[in-house]
């Protein structure tokens, strides 16, 4: 009898390794996916928003907003995606405005350039315009740069090993 209870008590032992084992094995994958998604979701809203201010420029002569709520009525429906770090709807507060000084800032996806600078809370994104100089009311560039878990620009790695902050750019 007492051979039973050990052997029983020995079961219950293994097989609670066993599943410690598959979770110490399965988690870290598991968060690693849950994080990329998040911010590949971030991606999905640039371009979401990229898709607003093309509209808006078709049906304004070609003309690009100066801020990104002049073209807010022109994504899907009048709604602003999801943020998948807070799961509500974004807000304005969201979507930052941010001028260039430089005319080819907008393409500077170095990880230590210009745009490596911009910060904001996770899942914000920066509408990013470069406005000609000789009149402030004509944007000639525009980029979205989305913001990552840290609140800083997405990072990713080319094939060559080499890093790049993730722009859409016109």
């Amino acid at each position: 009898m007492y051979k039973k209870g050990l052997v029983r008590f020995l079961n219950v032992l293994i097989f609670f390794a066993l599943l410690f084992l598959v979770y110490v094995i399965v988690y870290p994958s598991y968060k690693s996916i849950k994080r990329g998604n998040k911010v590949e979701d971030v991606k999905t809203n640039m371009y979401t928003l990229r898709v607003a201010v093309e509209n808006f420029a078709a049906f304004n002569g070609g003309k690009l907003p100066l801020s990104f709520s002049e073209c807010k009525n022109y994504v899907d429906n009048g709604m602003l995606p999801v943020n998948p770090y807070t799961l509500e709807p974004m807000t304005d507060d969201e979507i930052i405005d941010h001028r260039y000084a430089d005319p080819v800032a907008y393409e500077d996806d170095k990880p230590d350039g210009v745009n490596s600078k911009l910060r904001g809370d996770p899942g914000s994104i920066f509408y990013c315009t470069y406005r000609s100089p000789g009149d402030s009311t004509l944007v000639t560039h525009y980029a979205f740069i989305g913001l990552n878990e840290e609140g800083k620009p997405i990072i990713y790695i080319d094939p060559g090993k080499r890093k790049h902050i993730f722009i859409l750019h016109d």
